[in-house]
């Protein structure tokens, strides 16, 4: 009767593992699938390492909800984010924004980052800066009311200075000329 008992508890126990496994696995489909919901904009970051594509899209998925909320309009219907490693090889720009129209009227967007400007790389708060740019630029462009940009901006930090030592303390064990030592002249 105990291996009996045994065999079931063996067998609830694998069915329970299986269930387990399913259940976690539908679970991250079902949040990557609600994730693409709240932000149906593609993403596409054209970087080898997957580990960096998919951080990279992600805070910018986030990015993006963010924004919506904080301009109030939603990102526009017909739009995509490429993200490249460099734009353009002559006159290289964090990022730009290119709009066309459809033979259908739809008009759409395409908001490109550059992960490099001028060998310089480029970091996530960077990438979303120039991301906001863009958007608040489209989203002020679409509106029929007049806009005024009231630049800020400030000084470039600057380094901190290296303090020179101008003179040293003498050396204590030094030779002098006088053949004394600065400690016995002091005394």
């Amino acid at each position: 009767m105990s291996e009996n008992i045994r065999s079931h508890l063996t067998r609830l126990s694998a069915w329970f593992l299986f269930i387990h496994g399913w259940l976690a696995v539908t679970i991250l489909h079902g949040r990557r699938a609600l994730s693409r919901v709240r932000c149906p904009v593609p993403i596409e970051v054209l970087i080898a390492d997957r580990a960096k594509r998919r951080n990279l899209e992600r805070e910018l998925r986030i990015g993006i909800r963010r924004l919506s909320r904080a301009v109030g309009a939603p990102f526009p219907a017909e739009a995509a984010v490429v993200v490249q490693q460099v734009l353009k090889p002559g006159r290289q720009l964090a990022g730009c924004y290119q709009l066309w129209q459809r033979p259908d009227g739809a008009r759409c967007v395409l908001f490109r980052l550059a992960l490099e400007v001028n060998g310089r790389h480029l970091a996530t708060d960077e990438l979303l800066a120039a991301l906001a740019e863009q958007w608040i630029g489209l989203a002020i462009e679409q509106s029929a009311a007049p806009s005024v940009l009231v630049p800020v901006e400030f000084d470039p930090a600057q380094p901190p200075e290296t303090r020179r030592l101008t003179a040293l303390r003498p050396d204590p064990l030094a030779p002098h000329p006088n053949g004394t030592r600065a400690s016995e002249r002091a005394a």
